[in-house]
């Protein structure tokens, strides 16, 4: 696993920028030569940043990932946001859309015109808080006013719940359910073309429970998003180089969640699959320490705590895997 954090084009940005605004400024930010030179540097700015977001994102060289939410307890009180971004073959997916994934998508100017599909591995609120924003923030770079919407059979009442409160009819705007959900043991394949095949699995337990998992399978690489399902979803991690999870350490899942999957019962899948291992439920930087520890403790090496703006880049032309911010 190779850790990195390149300079990259964001200085570019940030210099040119900041030329604009000088001039700007020079030219007197309150007149109305000024305030055009204002305009002409913050429109720059977006689409520099964009064009940055874009190559990052999307080149044709590997397999993505965007942690833009994480779903830890927090010692503030706020409300779960998982969410993640994977791209690849041009196009993007996100997994789940919890409360903030919008605006943090937003903030690192991920093309949402890209955008494929929204996975949801649960149809809970703490899943869904932030649909109709990204659907309004989606509607105005995609051509299709159609956003569809995988997850659990659940999935579908939430999308009609969307529909209503917005007029939409889900067939020609707003939000349109997909099924049929995978059962156990029996992948779905939600998405294939130009080397990438996207499906859906769950297990027993998780059917159960409303819970559906996804794996990303792109050119010899392959990623596994497993929710906070149980830890039976190691099956389909079989060959997967990356696996995100956003389980908790076993002192808090035995105090919030009872029953739930432990950051020990991951990391051991992941070490009998040699995974690497991405934690994603931790908010802050004890939570996350403590995660890898408890990870680590199994004897998997291979592991690394997820936070809001980690890349995960999973090259075709070798096996690593990089971590670095986007």
């Amino acid at each position: 696993m190779n850790l990195s954090g390149p300079i990259g084009t964001s200085s570019i940005v940030f210099v040119t920028l900041s030329g604009l605004i000088w001039t700007g400024w020079a030219v007197g930010s309150q007149t109305p030569e000024g305030q055009d030179a204002l305009a002409r540097a913050y429109e720059a700015y977006t689409e520099q940043r964009v064009a940055a977001a874009d190559q990052d994102l999307f080149a044709p060289t590997a397999l993505r990932a965007l942690v833009c939410g994480t779903s830890g307890v927090s010692p503030d009180g706020r409300a779960p946001r998982p969410c993640l971004a994977v791209a690849a073959a041009g196009r993007l997916f996100i997994v789940d859309a919890g409360s903030g994934a919008a605006a943090a998508l937003d903030s690192r100017s991920v093309p949402l015109g890209r955008l494929e599909a929204v996975l949801l591995t649960d149809a809970e609120l703490t899943q869904t808080a932030d649909l109709d924003e990204l659907y309004v923030a989606a509607q105005d770079a995609r051509q299709n006013r159609v956003l569809p919407v995988y997850g659990p059979a659940d999935a579908q009442r939430v999308t009609d719940g969307f529909n209503a409160s917005g007029g939409f009819d889900g067939a020609n705007r707003g939000l349109q359910a997909w099924g049929p959900a995978p059962e156990p043991g029996q992948a779905v394949i939600v998405f294939e073309g130009d080397g990438l095949v996207v499906s859906a699995f769950t297990t027993a337990e998780d059917a159960y429970r409303g819970r559906v998992g996804y794996r990303f399978d792109y050119r010899g690489r392959s990623l596994v998003v497993a929710g906070d399902g149980r830890a039976e979803w190691a099956d389909a991690t079989t060959d997967a180089d990356v696996v995100l999870h956003s389980a908790q350490t076993s002192a808090l899942t035995h105090l919030h969640q009872p029953g739930a999957t432990t950051v020990a019962e991951v990391a051991a899948a992941a070490r009998d699959h040699n995974a690497t291992l991405v934690l994603t439920g931790g908010d802050d930087s004890v939570a996350r320490a403590l995660q890898v520890r408890e990870a680590r403790a199994t004897g998997l090496d291979e592991v690394v705590a997820g936070r809001i703006g980690m890349l995960l880049e999973l090259p075709l032309e070798n096996s690593e895997v990089n971590v670095r911010p986007l």
